[in-house]
């Protein structure tokens, strides 16, 4: 037989082009691309949030309030027609499911009582209370999210500093007593003091003879503990706030805060509101201050984690350790509920889930909006000039975490600046940019419902006002002459400005 010829007939290896399969390189680098997709795919679950779409799968849910009137949505998609006793403790409706789930776990966090830490408790996710505290619970002093009555014990607070600043540019905490004068304290702990207040009646008369009665208050912390206070004590007391509509204020962009803010009164009408910058313990950075009495917080986890921090004695990663000042012994010996893992006593998830519930507290829709006589004092509340401060709409910007809280078109009437009040409401206590006679003026939506919700009507940082119109009768500084305005208004215009307010 014949050779057959290597050359034609002999085996040869099957082309790697043909079956890339077989070439490992590539077998590597599809494992690779995989391996990256489900990286990114896990990493997508893990930082879900930022997915999270802004409505959840019930539109039907939204149905009350399309077919609403556009002026009653004080909060545009975020409001609710409910206004009743719970108007301020709803969840906004068609919330994606996720954060309905955050919203409920924050609402447990937020009624939740602290207690104690023991041995046995160590590490509890609601333990660590104290030892010097001024509530148990964030509900203690916003009962039904709202205000509690302001009264000493009983949400009422005192902020407490000396001359000088502190690391950040804050109030300097008194050596002896701290920041916050504490009511209250666990047992085998001296509580600080108790608060003592008298008030001085101080008569007027509006501008048709009538007259009226202001109540000045004069509110002094007994301490009694070692270690009396002297001259160089500051002090400035705090009423609760409500919570509805914190995530939308939270969303308003610092670009609008700034195109509001007239420092130097630029335009010459009287009015030079500012922002307050201060320190952001959460990403260690100063920021404009939004929430509190005199915006000393810029965020609502901050917010969430001073007032833990200071009225419950409960630390957390942005407030660490426990406001014990190294005087108070006895204080200091305490166990605290610090987790295993951490100094801390709320953890990071606990703010996370409060987060979620106060920035999804949705806000009571206005009311009797064709009703003449509030009207007729929405009218006056814009000529005599309250609109300078309580700006009556805002549109929330475009980058806030949570998307249902972007780009919408709300009624705070609040511009969320420092203002001059006046000699009449000066605490004479600077914190960050802020004088003792300026204050942040106060949110208004919802308003209206403060007594149906919480069973009083005072108003103002230390609730010396009952009622609106002697609230509007304390206001002083750059608001002087829209007070004036409004004391020198007939009682027919005075009642209809009230009826506005009392329909916000």
């Amino acid at each position: 037989m014949g050779s057959r010829s290597e050359g034609v007939t002999g085996h040869h290896p099957e082309s790697a082009s043909r079956n890339p399969l077989k070439n490992e390189n590539v077998r590597l680098a599809i494992l690779g691309v995989l391996f990256m997709v489900a990286v990114g795919m896990f990493g997508k679950q893990m930082f879900q949030r930022e997915y999270i779409p802004a409505y959840g799968d019930h539109p039907e849910a939204l149905a009350d309030i399309e077919a609403a009137d556009p002026r009653a949505l004080s909060a545009d998609d975020l409001t609710t027609l409910r206004n009743d006793a719970g108007a301020f403790a709803e969840e906004v409706a068609n919330l994606d499911w996720r954060l309905s789930l955050l919203f409920d776990e924050g609402d447990g966090v937020f009624e939740r009582p602290f207690k104690t830490a023991t041995a046995a408790t160590y590490g509890a996710n609601n333990d660590g209370l104290g030892p010097i505290y001024n509530a148990v619970s964030c509900e203690t002093c916003h009962f039904n999210d709202g205000r509690t009555e302001p009264l000493p014990g009983q949400g009422m607070l005192m902020r407490l500093s000396v001359p000088g600043v502190s690391a950040h540019g804050g109030p300097k905490p008194h050596p002896i007593y701290g920041g916050q004068f504490g009511d209250l304290a666990i047992d085998g702990v001296d509580a600080e003091g108790y608060l003592d207040i008298t008030y001085e009646e101080v008569p007027g008369r509006y501008g048709d003879g009538t007259p009226y009665t202001l109540l000045k208050p004069t509110i002094t912390p007994i301490p009694t503990i070692s270690g009396a206070f002297d001259e160089s004590l500051m002090t400035s007391v705090r009423a609760p706030l409500a919570m509805h509509g914190l995530g939308l204020l939270e969303a308003i962009s610092e670009d609008t805060l700034h195109e509001w803010a007239d420092p130097e009164d630029a335009d010459g009408d009287g009015i030079s509101g500012k922002i307050n910058m201060v320190w952001d313990a959460q990403f260690k950075r100063m920021a404009p201050g939004r929430f509190g009495w005199k915006a000393e917080t810029p965020s609502i986890i901050t917010q969430s984690g001073d007032a833990a921090h200071n009225d419950m004695g409960v630390s957390s990663p942005y407030f660490t350790g426990q406001t014990c000042m190294e005087p108070q012994t006895d204080c200091n010996a305490a166990i605290t509920g610090y987790d295993p893992e951490g100094d801390y006593e709320m953890s990071a998830r606990q703010l996370d889930f409060l987060h979620a519930y106060l920035a999804f507290l949705a806000v009571p829709a206005r009311g009797d909006l064709d009703e003449p006589t509030v009207n007729r004092g929405e009218e006056l509340f814009h000529e005599i000039g309250c609109v300078s401060c309580h700006k009556p709409t805002a549109v929330t910007g475009d980058d806030h975490k949570f998307r249902r809280l972007r780009n919408k078109t709300i009624q705070p009437f609040t511009d969320l600046l420092l203002h001059d009040m006046g000699e009449g409401l000066s605490d004479h206590r600077t914190s960050f940019l802020s004088t003792g006679n300026e204050w942040r003026t106060a949110p208004l939506w919802g308003i209206g419902l403060l007594e149906r919700v919480n069973g009083h009507n005072r108003l103002l940082h230390d609730g010396r006002a009952r009622g609106f119109a002697e609230a509007i009768l304390w206001h002083g500084g750059e608001a002087e002459d829209a007070k004036e305005s409004f004391r020198l208004l007939s009682a027919e215009d005075r009642q209809a400005v009230i009826n506005f307010l009392k329909s916000l």
